[in-house]
This record gives structure tokens, C-alpha cells and sequence, in this order.
């Protein structure tokens, strides 16, 4: 029988020839993708997709550049022209749909047509204002 510190002396060569490195489990990276999924509107067919605000996007349906709209758009029915045309103003001037709660005293977006230009005119610089 060998004595314990001969063992150990052994045991020490052993770990810095490299002989007793213990290899760790094998975990395949998990890969989640986007971390937030950003409503992508086309104002010719007049649908949305949730896609990642990384990069440019092209519409399935028709092949043109998708509008980032921002987290909080709700997307209208086809049918309604209104306010298709409301968003889509907005998002020329500049405006995105992102959440109010760091913003309170902002003034909330428009609920008519009618009243897009006033609101844009007066609004030059309301926090949603992507700064041109």
C-alpha cells in the first residue's frame, strides 16, 4: 500500500500533465432568437408582423419595406381606411407606437383622422418622435 502523500504527489502530477481535468456536461446553447418581437406594418396590404427591430424587413404578401411601428401598435381591420391612414401618417411624421408608462404626461396618439395634422403640428417634440 502506497502512503497518503504519495498519492497525493501523484495526484497533483497527474492534474498539471493535464491527465485528471474532469470535463464539464455537454450543454448545446440555447438560442431564444429576438428578444423582442416589434410590430412591422405594410401600408399597401395593410397587414402586420411581429418581427425583431434589428434589421430591414420586406412584406411577405407584396415584397415592400415593412414600417416599424413599435411594441404597443394595435393594427386595424382592413376595412377600416381611417385609420389606416392615420397610422400611416403618424409613422411619416416620425411617430412610433411605444409604451407611455415612462412618459405620463405625453400627450396620448389621436382616435380620429380629423385630428392627426393638429396633433402633429403641435407635438414636435412628443417622446415617441423617432428625432429626424
Amino acid at each position: 500500500m502506497t502512503r497518503p502523500d504519495e498519492k497525493q504527489r501523484r495526484m497533483e502530477v497527474r492534474r498539471s500533465v493535464g491527465n485528471r481535468k474532469v470535463p464539464g456536461p455537454d450543454v448545446v446553447p440555447y438560442h431564444r432568437g429576438a428578444d423582442y418581437l416589434i410590430a412591422h406594418a405594410c401600408f399597401d396590404c395593410r397587414t402586420t408582423w411581429k418581427r425583431s427591430g434589428d434589421r430591414e424587413h420586406t412584406c411577405p404578401e407584396c415584397g415592400n419595406a415593412l414600417a416599424l411601428m413599435g411594441r404597443t401598435f394595435r393594427t386595424p381591420a382592413k376595412r377600416e381606411d381611417d385609420q389606416w391612414e392615420k397610422a400611416r401618417r403618424l409613422w411619416a411624421a416620425g411617430f412610433r407606437f411605444w409604451s407611455y408608462r415612462s412618459f405620463p404626461e405625453a400627450e396620448p396618439f389621436p382616435e380620429q383622422l380629423r385630428e392627426v395634422d393638429a396633433f402633429i403640428a403641435r407635438n414636435t417634440e412628443h417622446p415617441m418622435r423617432t428625432k429626424t
